[in-house]
């Protein structure tokens, strides 16, 4: 079977979305925009966003999305999905013991995923471009980045390998189940319970949510798997070579929770607060990283120190890649700057939980309304028309 990683050398392109729980509407809607400009733009009316990009790959929710755009569903699809996924997944039913059992029944998110793709594996599912995304491997403490790419380094798992040599029973990448790659990656810790995946002969290995890596936001992942050679994709760098959009989910930056002035606060809520503000930090890292080494169009602030690092490519050195982030902070000011709308504190915490079903309509509009604010099709340069 031919490889979507087979096609002619030329620019490539990707698309790198977020976690975020069910604030994955949010980036659904931004992607709606997405797809309307290059319709518009490339004047293909039913082009997907798998015709355009060559690799697709999110995190958590944003591997759900990733998933069902790299096999060729549109923006109509992922938010009927959305609407769909949110009171089954995160409704209440059913009694839970706290501490003790996840929040939300585990086996829901696996029925919902494995209805939605199926009974196919990274090499088997109906590809339409390149898949990839990030989970955490809990026993070994590792970030895995598992795609549909034949040149990955354990693809047909170990078959050179000496029978002696345990490497030999290594389990094949691609006879990896779509749905439970999906599932791994989304297996938020509280909300929803480990996920076993067979790696060797007899051996399973535990995975978490991919939130749980640096690669909350997988942006820099994904230009390093594009780029680095044991990842087996083996594109070329140049800022008219490679184009990399990433897509948020309304993260707000973190505010200075009130415990601050009282140091008797229970550890366990400092803990929380610390853990999410590195989630925080490691996705404005990536946009950093991809706005310092590369052109962009639109400028993503990073903040008040070095804003979007204009003019801070290294001496003597061709940028990497052209890239542009889109995304709609749930933070009062931003918003109402960029889509001229006020929110109070208390819809915006709304918003901001990762398992508030009932918000999705509100979550979509937003991410529509800043689409329309932000996506420009100037920001896909004619050099990566396909």
């Amino acid at each position: 079977m031919t490889s979507v990683f087979d096609r002619p050398p030329g620019p490539r392109r990707i698309l790198a979305i977020d976690g975020g729980g069910i604030r994955g509407a949010l980036a659904v809607g931004l992607i709606e925009r997405i797809e309307a400009t290059l319709r518009q733009k490339l004047g293909r009316p039913d082009l997907v966003l798998a015709d355009y990009f060559d690799l697709i790959g999110g995190t958590s929710t944003g591997a759900i999305i990733a998933a069902g755009l790299a096999l060729g569903r549109d923006a109509a699809y992922l938010r009927k999905l959305y609407h769909t996924l949110g009171p089954r997944v995160f409704g209440h039913g059913g009694f839970r013991i706290p501490l003790i059992q996840p929040r939300f029944d585990p086996k829901r998110l696996e029925e919902v995923i494995h209805e939605e793709l199926g009974d196919v594996t990274l090499e088997t599912a109906a590809w339409k471009t390149g898949f990839a995304a990030v989970a955490k491997r809990v026993d070994t403490g590792s970030s895995w980045l598992l795609t549909n790419c034949p040149g990955a380094r354990y693809w047909a798992g170990s078959p050179n390998a000496h029978p002696s040599d345990p490497a030999h029973l290594t389990t094949a990448n691609k006879d990896y189940s779509l749905a439970k790659v999906v599932q791994a990656s989304a297996a938020a810790p509280f909300y929803f319970d480990m996920v076993k995946m067979e790696v060797r002969a007899g051996e399973p290995g535990v995975f978490f949510d991919g939130a749980m890596t640096p690669h909350g936001n997988p942006v820099l992942q994904l230009a390093m798997a594009a780029l680095v050679p044991g990842y087996g994709i083996g594109w070329s760098a140049g800022a008219d070579k490679l184009m990399i959009v990433s897509v948020g989910t309304g993260q707000p930056h973190p505010v200075k929770p009130g415990w601050v002035q009282h140091p008797a606060t229970l550890a366990i809520w400092k803990a929380i607060h610390a853990l999410t503000s590195i989630a925080y930090d490691n996705s404005q890292l990536g946009i950093a990283v991809l706005q310092w080494l590369g052109e962009s169009p639109r400028r993503w602030p990073i903040n008040r120190d070095i804003g979007g690092l204009e003019n801070s490519l290294p001496a003597g050195y061709p940028p990497l890649w052209t890239f542009v982030r889109y995304d709609a902070p749930l933070e009062g000011p931003w918003l109402q700057e960029h889509i001229g709308e006020a929110f109070t504190p208390e819809v915006l915490a709304r918003l901001s939980r990762l398992d508030d079903e009932t918000q999705v309509p509100e979550l979509f509009r937003i991410g529509q309304a800043t689409g329309a604010a932000l996506v420009r099709p100037e920001h896909f340069p004619d050099v990566f028309d396909p």
